[in-house]
C-alpha cells in the first residue's frame, strides 16, 4: 500500500493548485519549472503530483477520449469486455451477478423445467454473491476471509471470500435493504433444503419471495451501479396455459405446503411467519393478485390484469390472497360486458334487450341475485361478478344460452323470457 502524503506535499500542493487555478492562472510547465526545475512532461508531472497528494483531477480530457470511455462503458453493461481495456475485478463480479439473475428468471419461465425452484435458488443466490462482491470491491471494501493474523486466507493458492450472507449484509447493511437481506436468508435455507430432491409442490409456495427478490434485484443494479447495468430491458411478463379461475382447483398454499418434508416445510414457516412489517415490505415478500376488469366503456380491453401492491388489495380479496397460491380458470371465462352480450345476441336473433331486460333475464335464469339482494356470482359458468369495478362479466355459454331462449317460440312464450 503506498505510504499517505506528507503534510509538506499536501500544504505544497495547495499552493500549486491555488497559483494554477484551473488554467487562469499560472501554467502547469511552469510551476513544474519552478519547483522540480523541469518543465519537459508538459504538466502531466503537476497532474500527477495534485491527484496522488489531494485527490483532485486536474488533467482535462479530449471529447474523443469521453467517447471512447462512454463506448467502453456501453460494451461493459451488454456483458462483454473491450479488447485492451484493463480488467476490474468488481465489474467482471457485476457481469456475472446480471448473467446469474438472468438465467434464474430463463429456468423458473422454462415451461419444460422439472427442477424450477432448486435451480432459481442455486442461480439467485449466486446472483447475490457475486452483487454484494462487486460492491465490496468497488468501494475497497474487506470481502475475504482473514485468519488469526489478519491475512487473507488461501484455498489451493486462492484468496477465499466471506460466506454469501457475510458478503450481503457487509455490501448492504443498511435499514432499507432489510427486506432483501431476509429475502435471501430464507433463498439460502431453500438452496439447502432442496438439493437432490423433487419437489414440484414447492413452485408455486415460493413465489411471492421470488418475484420480490428479482424486483429488488433490478432496483440495486440500477440504483446502486448504474441504470446502462438493469435488466429491464431484457424482461417481460410470461405467458402461460393455465389460467386463474376454476374453483374446482383452487389449490391451497397450506394444503400444497402439507405434502412438502417436515424441514422443508420449517423453511416456509419461517418464511410465512416473519413479523408483520417484514411481511408488508414488498423487498422481501411480493403477492401479486391479477384482478380481471373491464373498462367503463364497455369495450373489450386491451389488458385485463392489474398488478396491486401491497395495502392497495380490496378488502375482498385479502383472504383470497392469503389462502390460496394458484386459482386456475375454465377455458370459457366470463369477459364480455352486458352490452357486448345484449350486442351479439340482437346480432344472432334479431331480438331487441336492452341493459335492464337483460339484467332481469340473468335474475330470472338464475345467474344473479334477485333484486334488492346483493350483487355477487351465483354460476360462474355465465357470469362473475367483479367486485373491484362493481359490474358483472359474462360468458360465451350465457349468451348462446339467451341466444336458444329467444330462438325458440315456446320458451318465449312461457313467460320465463
Amino acid at each position: 500500500m503506498s505510504e499517505a502524503p506528507s503534510d509538506a506535499d499536501v500544504e505544497l500542493a495547495r499552493e500549486l493548485l491555488e497559483r494554477w487555478d484551473k488554467g487562469n492562472g499560472v501554467s502547469k510547465s511552469q510551476l513544474e519549472r519552478e519547483i522540480w526545475e523541469d518543465g519537459s512532461s508538459h504538466g502531466r508531472r503537476f497532474d500527477r503530483f495534485i491527484r496522488g497528494t489531494l485527490g483532485v483531477e486536474t488533467s482535462r480530457r479530449s471529447r474523443q477520449t469521453d467517447r471512447i470511455a462512454d463506448l467502453e462503458k456501453q460494451i461493459v453493461s451488454l456483458g462483454a469486455h473491450p479488447v485492451g481495456a484493463k480488467t476490474v475485478e468488481w465489474q467482471a463480479q457485476l457481469q456475472q451477478a446480471r448473467a446469474s439473475c438472468l438465467e434464474a428468471l430463463r429456468v423458473w419461465n422454462d415451461p419444460t423445467s422439472s427442477f424450477r425452484t432448486g435451480a432459481f435458488a442455486l442461480l439467485f443466490v449466486t446472483a447475490w454473491n457475486s452483487l454484494a462482491l462487486a460492491s465490496l470491491q468497488r468501494d475497497g471494501k474487506e470481502w475475504r476471509r482473514l485468519d488469526s493474523s489478519g491475512e487473507p486466507s488461501l484455498c489451493d493458492g486462492a484468496e477465499q471470500s466471506l460466506d454469501t450472507l457475510e458478503l450481503i449484509n457487509g455490501a448492504f447493511p443498511d435499514a432499507d435493504y432489510r427486506g432483501i437481506r431476509e429475502n435471501l436468508s430464507r433463498w439460502v435455507e431453500i438452496r439447502n433444503a432442496v438439493a437432490h430432491r423433487h419437489l414440484p409442490a414447492l413452485d408455486y409456495a415460493v413465489i411471492p419471495l421470488a418475484q420480490a427478490g428479482l424486483l429488488k434485484t433490478e432496483e440495486v443494479l440500477v440504483e446502486v451501479f448504474g441504470a446502462e447495468y438493469g435488466l429491464g430491458d431484457k424482461l417481460s411478463v410470461p405467458l402461460q396455459l393455465s389460467g386463474f379461475r376454476d374453483p374446482d382447483v383452487l389449490a391451497s398454499r397450506k394444503k400444497l405446503q402439507a405434502s412438502l418434508p417436515l424441514d422443508v416445510q420449517a423453511v416456509l414457516d419461517r418464511a410465512y411467519d416473519a413479523p408483520a412489517d417484514l411481511l408488508a415490505d414488498p423487498s422481501y415478500m411480493m403477492r401479486v393478485a391479477f384482478i380481471p376488469a373491464v373498462p367503463s366503456s364497455g369495450r373489450s380491453p386491451d389488458v385485463v390484469a392489474y398488478f396491486v401492491r401491497p395495502g392497495e388489495v380490496p378488502s375482498e380479496l385479502e383472504e383470497t390472497i392469503e389462502r390460496y397460491v394458484v386459482l386456475t380458470k375454465p377455458t370459457a371465462r366470463p369477459n364480455f360486458s352486458a352490452t357486448q352480450v345484449i350486442g351479439e345476441v340482437q346480432r344472432r336473433t334479431r331480438y331487441k334487450l336492452n341493459t335492464n331486460q337483460h339484467a332481469q333475464l340473468a335474475r330470472t335464469l338464475g345467474v344473479r341475485p334477485g333484486s334488492g339482494e346483493p350483487d355477487g356470482t351465483l354460476d360462474v359458468k355465465y357470469a362473475e361478478y367483479i367486485t373491484s369495478f362493481k359490474r358483472y362479466l359474462y360468458s360465451q355459454a350465457w349468451i348462446d344460452l339467451l341466444v336458444d331462449k329467444l330462438s325458440s317460440p315456446e320458451e318465449a312464450g312461457t313467460g320465463v323470457i
